[in-house]
């Protein structure tokens, strides 16, 4: 999918609404870029929480308030 998109005189780029419900992109929401030599890709960060349940162990918690707790680590701790 190619979108053709202009540029502001204030360097603003509106990203087209097909794109935006394509890859969930709501106002507020933060993107960033990445760039190459000839390229610059717009990218809509994972959401950390939405990989709970991924990895073996189930180490990520329900909250960011569980994260970085002395009882996370040590649950981390004993299972390895």
């Amino acid at each position: 999918m190619s979108e053709v998109m202009i540029v502001s005189t204030k360097g603003q780029v509106t990203i087209p609404a097909a794109v935006r419900a394509k890859f969930g992109i709501k106002a507020g929401d933060k993107v960033f870029g990445e760039y190459s030599d000839n390229a610059f890709v717009i990218k809509k960060p994972i959401d950390f929480f939405s990989l709970k349940g991924c990895f073996s162990g189930g180490r990520i918690p329900d909250n960011e308030e569980d994260l970085l707790t002395p009882e996370m680590g040590r649950k981390i701790m004993e299972r390895e």
